[in-house]
């Protein structure tokens, strides 16, 4: 009865008191990124449970999904295709949720947690550079498996929130990998959003690094 009721408590929570960087916000909001590449993402909002997430980036990476927040967390969805060093395209699909520990009054040293798991089948198309005609005939590895992390948010005040994270992740045909990830974002007004990140994937089916910057605005 107490984590049901804990967990009602959180999910009650007003969206202007949660944090910009909250997984379980429901708010609609658009924005652009910069690393390598620019992208444009953003979040509609339906009602108070449930929204539907886009992203979209230059180099053809692109993810669309939706959320809905229950009494114990969120639970999002979403399909996606990304691009790791080698010439490796990788497709994936998957559902899982984030919890908030904050609803169970657990929040070590000020820091705002959010375990994280679920379940994905991915698929990579990986070039062969043994073969003269690699791009014409890439090799197809497809992967059925789960993951399991979590996200840390720690206010140092009012405008200034620090974030950490990673997620480990394994599957069939021998998949696994790790994604971490860190940066600070500045609240510039309680709509406006600007972060500084950087993130590191490293899987069976490649690599990839990135360093960007990216601004957001909720409505």
């Amino acid at each position: 009865m107490f984590i049901f009721a804990a967990s009602v408590s959180w999910a009650q929570t007003g969206e202007n008191e949660k944090l910009a960087d909250d997984p379980t916000k429901i708010v609609t909001k658009f924005g652009a990124r910069y690393s390598d590449f620019g992208t444009v993402f953003g979040s509609v909002a339906f009602g108070p449970v449930t929204k539907i997430n886009v992203s979209i980036s230059e180099d053809d990476q692109w993810r669309i999904g939706g959320s809905y927040l229950f009494d114990f967390g969120i639970v999002n969805f979403s399909a996606s295709e990304q691009k790791l060093e080698g010439g490796v395209k990788q497709t994936q699909y998957a559902i899982g949720t984030f919890v908030p520990l904050a609803a169970f009054d657990i929040q070590p040293k000020g820091w705002l947690l959010f375990p994280a798991l679920g379940a994905n089948y991915t698929d990579g198309r990986i070039s062969n550079s043994d073969f003269d005609f690699a791009d014409a005939f890439p090799a197809e590895v497809a992967s059925k498996g789960g993951y399991v992390g979590i996200l840390g948010l720690k206010p140092l005040s009012e405008r200034w929130v620090i974030k950490t994270g990673g997620v480990l992740s394994a599957g069939s045909n021998d998949y696994s990998g790790f994604t971490i990830g860190a940066g600070v974002t500045f609240n510039a007004s309680p709509d406006d959003s600007i972060s500084v990140f950087g993130s590191h994937i490293d899987n069976t089916f490649g690599q990839r690094d990135l360093v960007g910057i990216s601004y957001t605005r909720e409505f």
